[in-house]
């Protein structure tokens, strides 16, 4: 039970940052907002997103008969890596249009 819930979180975590990946290739030259729907939307990212997300929390929760410790670090470091990489983004184009 513990390998499914860590191949079913790793899945998970592949696709959901992977959708974040060409969600970023697709809006190179503008921001995308933390909140809302960005300016270009690839087609099937929002898909592997939920899919990605869904198999994260999945995989997170049978991993809960070991231990709670685990579960909660994955479900929050992989939307954690997320929020850090659209920061990094969004600062790359502010500091590119600024210096025009």
């Amino acid at each position: 039970m513990n390998v499914f819930g860590v191949l079913l979180s790793l899945a998970g975590s592949i696709l959901f940052l992977t959708a974040l990946a060409m969600t970023l290739r697709a809006n190179a030259t503008s921001t995308v907002p933390f909140w809302r729907n960005p300016a270009a939307t690839p087609v099937g990212s929002v898909a592997m997103r939920s899919i990605g997300a869904g198999l994260l929390v999945f995989g997170a929760v049978m991993l809960t008969a070991e231990g709670w410790r685990w579960p909660v670090l994955i479900v929050l470091v992989v939307p954690g890596i997320a929020f850090v990489a659209l920061a990094l983004h969004n600062r790359r184009i502010a500091a590119t249009a600024g210096g025009d």
